[in-house]
């Protein structure tokens, strides 16, 4: 079984076993670009009621959001996650 992952950055949860989940409401700030996502649940405890903002970018049928976070050894990376419509 994998150790919990340490968060990258301040704008980052906390993996459990290489795997994370969380849900919670959301804002999207169109003028920005980014999405603000207030955590009320998560496989981790401690990070119930963080609130994250985080770049976003809506391209055709894509939405994306991306974080400037960093690896375990301090290595610096974008991670992106991406949604598309289907059907």
């Amino acid at each position: 079984m994998l150790a919990d992952a340490p968060a990258g950055g301040p704008n980052n949860s906390r993996a459990q076993g290489g795997y994370d989940a969380y849900f919670g409401t959301y804002a999207v700030d169109t003028a920005q670009g980014t999405v603000t996502q207030r955590l009320l649940g998560s496989l981790s405890k401690e990070n119930v009621g963080m609130v994250l903002t985080r770049a976003m970018t809506v391209k055709g049928d894509r939405f994306m959001i991306q974080l400037q976070t960093a690896t375990a050894q301090g290595e610096s990376i974008t991670r992106t996650l991406t949604w598309e419509r289907v059907g």
